[in-house]
């Protein structure tokens, strides 16, 4: 038998040192982001459907330097900011 914990998706941008990274995250339904952030502290965050801007290559043209990647995973000690931007569904 096997338990499952009801999650939401939500669609975040989160800024560090290096990059803007556009992408998912899986929180606790009607959780907020900040305990989601705060529980992870000194390990990484798993962010789903990412795009990921490096600062260091920022151009005139904003999308001509982002990074598709399906999984992301960002240190949670380099956060700098993180966005909520909408709920995307339950999962």
């Amino acid at each position: 038998m096997t338990m499952k914990v009801p999650k939401q998706r939500v669609s975040v941008k989160i800024k560090t040192e290096s990059a803007f990274i556009n992408g998912t995250v899986h929180t606790m339904i009607n959780g907020r982001l900040s305990d989601y952030i705060v529980s992870h502290v000194g390990t990484f965050i798993h962010v789903s459907d990412g795009e990921v801007s490096y600062l260091s290559d920022i151009k005139t043209d904003q999308n001509a330097n982002i990074v598709k990647r399906d999984v992301v995973f960002v240190n949670v000690e380099k956060v700098e900011i993180i966005e909520y931007l909408e709920i995307l569904s339950g999962v």
